[in-house]
């Protein structure tokens, strides 16, 4: 079957041109956000004039997870578009590192945030088009349901079938084991009823997950399989090359990112080796620092932070939980990726981040 596929971005806005349109957005002494302007205030800081570059950005400080979730969403919104919200998508983080926090994309910028680049990677990837899909994550306020059937339809496929899937009620089952085994047992009969009526060719699942699918599904089912999709929790090279013994047929693509910033694909495999993920577009910007605050070089591991330049909905300097090695950009990068890359992003240890994981 032919794909009808959603044709990735070209560089037509640079970075500064994007920065520009965020800024006179975002810090309009009238109609920016209140959050972004009570900032740039607190900092002595002229928006409008202060802020010509991502270099620029530092003043403002940096960003958490928390210091959003403590706000209301509002204040995060410009006033010149709150007052019509009709084309915009509100999700809500997975709440790993704490109490889950709202946002939300245009129905254009959702595109260039979390379909094309999955596009553009899979195309390059030779990621099966047009086959049916399983998605095993969750929907409600996760925006990864949404992506998950946005990128299945723009690669020619049906709507995904789909589970009913709670992760936030699977993290308070907590150290127990048996309550635990239990809900994987509740997904994956969920998952079995699907693929007991109908053959499906492409897999969206987290790695545990899909670990735990296989062993649950017969040889004919697993050959079957042309790819694998992977989000929502950290891929190792360990069980990639598990989770390709098990389906040895399909091709295996992951991403990184979040509800807060979108996703950036996998674009090179080495085996033996973790994920490498590159930004796609300049809409998301990631930087990597060591323990000073000082940018890493490429080869050298450091903390991510993530600026997203959406001029309706701005984040600046957004600390991760993750550190990660800086990756340069493989030659023949498909179009639409410019940026360097995060190579095997796994959570910070030396901050001791409370990361709530399980399934998701």
């Amino acid at each position: 079957m032919t794909a009808v596929a959603h044709q990735p971005i070209a560089n037509e806005t640079s970075t500064d041109d994007l920065l520009r349109e965020t800024v006179a957005t975002q810090f309009d002494p009238r109609w920016g956000s209140p959050f972004w302007l009570n900032r740039a205030a607190q900092r002595g800081v002229d928006g409008l004039h202060d802020l010509r570059s991502l270099e620029d950005l530092r003043v403002l400080g940096t960003l958490t997870p928390r210091d959003i979730a403590s706000c209301p969403l509002d204040m995060f919104i410009p006033r010149s578009v709150a007052s019509d919200l009709s084309r915009y998508l509100f999700a809500q983080t997975g709440g790993t590192t704490g109490r889950g926090t709202w946002t939300l994309y245009q129905t254009e910028r959702f595109q260039e945030a979390f379909v094309a680049p999955f596009v553009a990677a899979a195309r390059a990837a030779g990621f099966p088009m047009g086959e049916r899909w399983l998605y095993v994550g969750p929907s409600g306020p996760h925006i990864i349901g949404r992506a998950a059937r946005a990128i299945a339809r723009a690669v020619g496929s049906p709507e995904p079938f789909c589970i009913d899937f709670d992760p936030r009620w699977a993290r308070r089952i907590g150290g127990s084991a048996f309550a635990r085994e239990r809900y994987i047992a509740h997904l994956i009969e969920q998952c079995v009823g699907v693929l007991e009526v109908t053959p499906v060719g492409v897999l969206f699942v987290t790695p545990p997950l899909g670990l735990s699918l296989a062993d649950a599904m017969s040889a004919v089912q697993r050959e079957a399989v042309r790819g694998l999709h992977y989000g929502g929790m950290r891929l190792t090279a360990e069980v990639r090359d598990e989770l390709g013994e098990r389906f040895p047929n399909a091709i295996h693509l992951s991403g990184y990112g979040n509800t807060l910033l979108g996703c950036a694909p996998e674009l090179c495999v080495s085996p033996g080796r973790g994920p490498a993920y590159f930004p796609y577009g300049q809409r998301m910007q990631y930087a990597l620092h060591d323990t000073a605050g000082r940018p890493v070089a490429n080869g050298e591991i450091g903390r991510v932070s993530a600026t997203r330049l959406d001029p309706d909905f701005f984040l600046c300097n957004l600390l991760e939980r993750d550190e990660a090695t800086r990756i340069t950009l493989p030659a023949g990068a498909p179009i639409g990726f410019y940026q360097d890359g995060l190579l095997d992003p796994h959570p910070l240890e030396r901050e001791r981040l409370p990361v709530a994981s399980g399934l998701y």
